[in-house]
């Protein structure tokens, strides 16, 4: 499919996005881009999104994915279109209604450049991979480099084929530690990580005074706590790690199955390793 640029300043651009939190994290690059070249950015995404899309950018005006496409077909006349998903009775559908470009991203690419830099660069003929190694959230707290810092780690997120094993995780932890003795270490574990906390919670290891642990339900409530959190962040290729590196926090991430290349965290001090880099190698 064609794409034509859009001059700055055309009139309006509409964005479905929908996915983990990681898919989201990576699209926000994009949304930047977008929004100095349109006058008007309507995004789409799925409402537990929004307070996130908020702390990132006030210029967009936000839809709930699950609800929001008859009203914003109405806008569709002059409109430029952003999709993940390749329909083409949904691409015939949206022209018919007066779309000008509809833009198809694949959202799951396996090789090439970096996922976030390869979107960008449909609007943008060069992109340098380091200007996307920024601080893409403002944070509460500055890592101190006294040698005391605290590490916080999420261990789950990513299913069987992303986790490292749990063992890796307390060995890192037991380790950090060892050489940090007035530390502490924070493990966090969302809904779908039950099994695992379950697991955590029973080891002699978890009732150790320097352990912390929380079960998060909601993005939100993970977002703020991450964000005031001084010191390093450890997980795996997960939704965590992604906003982590993007609020500027020193982080370390573990690849088994994806490709880094692509899929990297971005931040200022994300560090990567692949799954036969144990995380005590870290310290």
């Amino acid at each position: 499919m064609s794409i034509s640029k859009p001059s700055l300043l055309a009139s309006r651009i509409i964005v479905f996005r929908s996915g983990g939190l990681g898919d989201i994290l990576l699209t926000l690059p994009l949304l930047k881009e977008v929004e100095n070249l349109f006058e008007e950015v309507m995004v789409c995404v799925p409402s537990k999104y929004h307070f996130l899309m908020k702390e990132f950018s006030s210029k967009s005006i936000l839809f709930d994915l699950d609800q929001a496409e008859d009203e914003l077909q109405k806008l569709a006349s002059g409109s430029q279109v952003i999709s993940f998903w390749n329909d083409p009775a949904w691409v015939k559908e949206w022209k018919e209604k007066g779309a000008t470009d509809v833009h198809i991203f694949n959202p799951r690419p396996t090789g090439g450049c970096h996922f976030s830099q390869s979107l960008i660069e449909r609007f943008r003929k060069s992109v340098v991979r380091e200007e996307l190694n920024q601080k893409w959230f403002t944070s509460r707290a500055e890592s101190s480099n006294d040698g005391l810092r605290n590490l916080w780690i999420h261990p789950g997120s990513g299913g069987g084929d992303k986790n490292l094993p749990l063992s890796e995780w307390l060995h890192l932890a037991k380790t950090w530690l060892e050489k940090k003795p007035q530390s502490e270490v924070f493990f966090s574990f969302g809904e779908a990580d039950l099994d695992l906390q379950n697991k955590f919670s029973k080891l002699t290891f978890s009732k150790n005074s320097q352990i912390k642990t929380k079960l998060f339900s909601s993005l939100s409530d993970f977002f703020f706590s991450l964000r005031n959190h001084e010191g390093a962040f450890a997980g795996n290729d997960t939704g965590p790690s992604h906003l982590a590196g993007m609020l500027g926090i020193e982080t370390h991430v573990w690849f088994r199955s994806t490709s880094s290349t692509v899929w990297a965290p971005l931040g200022p001090s994300v560090r990567i390793y692949q799954a036969d880099s144990v995380p005590s190698k870290i310290l």
